[in-house]
């Protein structure tokens, strides 16, 4: 059985640090409400490379910017290599920015791991399916996370449809930095949890 999030906290920021409950064995996982949807295919195909180079992008350069300060070892910190990911992530924007300006998708409730993702819609996308995902994990930066996978799985919790997104394998730099990002979050989320914020 698909077990949906928490309800979502009134806390900031954009990634909504509910309590992280395990869903169907995840140990590690980020639940939030997130600007979200999906497309059945990346167009052209060539355009795949690029993609995951702006996931890899988009995921070290939120890695940094999460990073407390105080946290930085100063013997391993590596300036050009911060300003280096701030550039990247501003030439990512700016590009964004010129193929014009569109509206975030609606925010739905959902479960993001580190090889799945869980979310709520009101209508069947069909078990089988395979598609690409795109997450909007800040508000404030317009590009998306983009994820391809196949729905394994639907299931009805009230009046909203569950799917099971599993993602599929990623080059190993992408999958380490998502289960960098998503463990991250998640050791948030139960801090607060015990905080009993």
């Amino acid at each position: 059985m698909i077990q949906p999030p928490p309800p979502p906290s009134t806390l900031p920021p954009e990634l909504d640090d509910a309590a992280a409950a395990p869903v169907r064995g995840e140990a590690v996982s980020l639940h939030a409400r997130l600007p979200m949807d999906w497309v059945d295919t990346i167009t052209p195909e060539s355009a795949l490379a690029d993609v995951m180079a702006d996931n890899l992008t988009l995921l070290r350069a939120l890695l940094m910017l999460d990073e407390p300060a105080a946290s930085v070892d100063p013997a391993r910190a590596d300036a050009n290599s911060h300003l280096e990911r701030r550039l990247d992530l501003l030439l990512l924007m700016a590009s964004t920015a010129l193929r014009g300006m569109q509206a975030l998708p609606r925010e739905r409730s959902c479960v993001l791991s580190a090889r799945r993702l869980y979310w709520a819609s009101e209508g069947s996308i069909g078990v089988g399916r395979r598609l690409w995902v795109r997450i909007w994990l800040r508000h404030r930066i317009a590009l998306p996370l983009m994820l391809p996978g196949q729905i394994v799985e639907e299931e009805v919790e009230g009046e909203l449809l569950w799917h099971r997104l599993d993602i599929e394998t990623l080059e190993p730099a992408l999958q380490n930095d998502l289960e960098r990002f998503v463990f991250r979050h998640h050791r948030r989320q139960i801090a607060r949890q015990r905080a009993g914020l």
